[in-house]
This record gives C-alpha cells, sequence and structure tokens, in this order.
C-alpha cells in the first residue's frame, strides 16, 4: 500500500484526528509520510493506512439489500469516520439508486446523478428507510428489485469464489477482523458443498 496524494483527507476520516495533527501533516507531502521515521509522522502514516485499510474492507463486504426498485440498504458501523466515503462509492456503483448505509442510531443516504452526489445524514437506519419508503410510493419502476433472490445471487457468488486449496484462515483473519466483519453486517451463507463462511472465519 502506498500512501495517496490526498492523504490528508483520509487522515481526516481517523477517529482519533484532530485539527493540531492535521495542520501539522499539512506540512508533509505524501514521500515524506511514506519514507519518514519521526514518531509523530509515523503515527500519520499508521492512520492513514487505518482508514484505507477499513475502506477497502467495507467497500468490498457491505451487503446491499433492495427496498423497492430505488432503494440499497445495508448494515454499517465502522470505526472511523468512512460513512459518507463509502456511500458515496456504493452510490457511484449503482448510479440512479438511492443507498443508504447506518444503523440504529444513524445512517448516510447517496443518491448519484449524471456524475454528481447528493447526501443525506440523519437519524437511524430504520427511520430513514421508513421516510424513503413513504416518500417514493406510486413511483416504483415495472423492474422491481424485491423479486430478485437476492440470497440466491450472493450464494451463487460464494459457490464461484469457494476453493478449497485457497483456503488460508490466518490470512483472512488478518484482512478481515471480526469487528470489520461485525461494522460491515456481514451475515453467514451456507453453500452448495455444505461448507459455510463459518468455516472461512474459524468458527466451530
Amino acid at each position: 500500500m502506498k500512501i495517496p496524494d490526498n492523504f490528508l483527507y483520509y487522515l481526516s476520516l481517523h477517529e482519533d484526528c484532530n485539527e493540531r495533527l492535521l495542520a501539522r501533516a499539512g506540512n508533509l507531502t505524501p514521500e515524506d509520510v511514506e519514507v519518514c521515521i519521526h514518531p509523530e509522522v509515523a503515527r500519520i502514516k499508521k492512520m492513514v493506512y487505518a482508514v484505507l485499510g477499513e475502506a477497502h474492507r467495507m467497500k468490498a463486504f457491505v451487503r446491499l439489500q433492495p427496498l423497492g426498485a430505488r432503494v440499497l440498504y445495508g448494515f454499517f458501523k465502522p470505526r472511523h469516520r468512512i460513512e459518507e466515503h463509502i456511500c458515496d462509492t456504493l452510490a457511484r456503483r449503482n448510479a440512479g439508486i438511492i443507498v443508504v448505509l447506518g444503523n440504529g442510531s444513524e445512517s448516510w443516504t447517496s443518491l448519484c446523478l449524471e456524475g454528481r452526489i447528493w447526501r443525506n445524514h440523519s437519524g437511524g437506519m430504520v427511520e430513514t428507510l421508513l421516510k424513503l419508503k413513504d416518500s417514493l410510493h406510486g413511483i416504483e419502476e415495472e423492474t422491481d428489485l424485491r423479486n430478485l433472490d437476492v440470497e440466491g445471487l450472493w450464494q451463487v457468488y460464494y459457490d464461484s469464489q469457494y476453493c478449497p486449496e485457497r483456503r488460508n484462515l490466518p490470512a483472512f483473519r488478518r484482512q478481515m477482523p471480526r469487528r470489520d466483519q461485525e461494522a460491515a453486517g456481514l451475515r453467514l451463507v451456507q453453500n452448495m458443498r455444505n461448507v459455510t463462511l463459518d468455516n472461512f472465519l474459524g468458527k466451530r
């Protein structure tokens, strides 16, 4: 992993970042952060990597469910302040669809239309979804995502990815700690070979 040019943005998303640290980092270049061994700069580097790592895992593992034809939603409770960043990313992947990420206390909503992002940050996810459902009532498209077998689609995906020879539990645990699994709201799926994600997570 390499320190990106916009590392200040990722640093600002870290749970422990403050104005003083941002001001200090503002005097540094990405190359400085990459190679400097000064304790404070090393801490900045570690913080940037922590945010990049969590963002990478959340983009891959947050599971979106349909609410009608126009909304996708998923449970989300990350460690760092990456909620809006991930919501925007998923909205760009699903242009024209409202993406809601959240938990019991907060939710983030993003919509990508013609390259522009529209955002909202409000109360718990259930409350937000109920408001959206009421607002969109009567304007659903003919192709309703509720008719899709979402679990079936995930089943096919996991079946296609499963390869016993490639199982590496220590590497998986390093790359996807239990806390991140919980933050992404992962639900384990049984696949056709009677092997579940429990096996990959080392559960018994």
